[in-house]
């Protein structure tokens, strides 16, 4: 009931769309998104007999944002997810920008610095999850400040914060103050001419887990699946992340991806001489869009961003896009028997307008030494 109350007021809010309370001075915008998840797994017998697979429907996402700007130099993001049923923060920030030219700076509930796959807001992905690389080693949002900036003729861009974990949707016990920074860079860039777009980043995190545990996780490829990797709970007193990044895009083909690393120190509980140990992902993932369209890159976020089809329906017959994804995670280390896994996607997506599509994913994926599965999903997009 609760829900369908909320999904019904998201709509409705939709209507107004802009509030203006004096010209200049104070504007208030109100969006929001609806994703929505169908998806069927076929396991071989050995994993279905260690896993719990699951085929339906699911609300992925469901969420209301307020946006505002005042004084012209602070703005503000209020974002709220209902799709499990409670009310739970996403964004929830405010940000100030100096009119000297200084960095600008943000405090709040929002995404750590790191990651290409994770600043890519979830109306972009071709695909109807990010990899299980990214979603078990890279930070998603949590509570903190952050300052960034971008010089040398806008090509470089940096952001460095401290954070405290706080993810509505983690039940991780609370961590002391990590701290975590990207740095990326155009080495060419299609703004200037070039028909090639390339961008290049790194990003570092570390980490102090104050109950003295970490988890790292990943599913294989849709929201229903089990997590088939996971370290479950490690005696840990500090992890340090590491990632590498890039994206080549060039007319209608673009190509992104990462490299990430964590390093966690265990306690002599969690091994016997208490080293650390190292887990490693890599993806990589393209697409080609057969009607023509280039993916528009975001300067702001460093990654691609929304698409608006040359022929938006009902005029015309939107954008088609054809993808793939390769997504590899071992958090498999000593005595530490996390598993590994390894998947193949493919995507048809249509975009019938910038701000609705539908996305058709396959994924195969093979955790080692446990069979395989495959997966078929359905996704809506539809946000205001």
């Amino acid at each position: 009931m609760f829900r369908s109350r909320a999904l019904a007021a998201l709509f409705l809010v939709s209507a107004a769309t802009t509030t203006q309370a004096e010209e200049g001075a104070f504007d208030i915008s109100v969006g929001g998104r609806v994703h929505v998840e169908a998806s069927s797994s076929s396991p071989d017998p050995a994993l279905e007999e260690r896993f719990e697979f699951e085929d339906g429907v699911d609300w992925r996402r469901a969420r209301l944002v307020l946006n505002g700007e005042f004084l012209d130099r602070f703005t503000f993001k209020i974002e709220h997810d209902i799709a499990s049923g409670d009310i739970v923060p996403t964004d929830v920030f405010i940000e100030a920008t100096p009119n000297d030219g200084a960095a600008t700076f943000r405090a709040g509930h929002f995404k750590e610095p790191f990651s290409l796959s994770i600043q890519q807001s979830s109306n972009s992905h071709s695909f109807i999850a990010r990899p299980a690389a990214v979603t078990a080693l890279a930070p998603g949002r949590n509570l903190g400040f952050m300052v960034h900036d971008r010089f040398s003729g806008d090509r470089v861009a940096w952001a460095v914060g401290a954070f405290r974990d706080s993810d509505g949707y983690d039940t991780r016990p609370g961590a002391d103050w990590s701290l975590s920074g990207r740095l990326s860079g155009l080495a060419l860039d299609r703004d200037e001419g070039s028909d090639l777009l390339l961008h290049l980043g790194v990003a570092v995190s570390h980490r102090q887990p104050t109950a003295d545990a970490a988890r790292l996780r990943g599913r294989t490829g849709v929201r229903l699946a089990p997590r088939t990797v996971d370290t479950g709970w490690l005696p840990a007193d500090g992890m340090r992340l590491l990632g590498a990044e890039f994206v080549l895009a060039r007319s209608s083909f673009w190509l992104q991806g990462e490299v990430l690393s964590a390093q966690v120190d265990l306690l002599p509980v969690g091994s016997p001489d208490g080293r650390s140990a190292r887990f490693d992902a890599q993806y990589v993932e393209a697409g080609w869009f057969l009607t023509g369209e280039r993916k528009p890159y975001s300067r702001s976020s460093r990654s691609f961003t929304r698409l608006r089809p040359k022929a938006p329906m009902p005029e015309g017959r939107g954008a088609w896009e054809l993808a793939a994804r390769w997504d590899h995670i071992d958090l498999s280390r000593g005595s530490v028997l996390g598993g590994s896994q390894q998947s193949l996607s493919v995507a048809l997506n249509w975009y019938l307008r910038s701000n609705l599509r539908f996305l058709g994913n396959y994924v195969s994926t093979d955790p080692a030494g446990a069979g395989s599965v495959e997966h078929v999903g359905l996704f809506l997009h539809f946000d205001f």
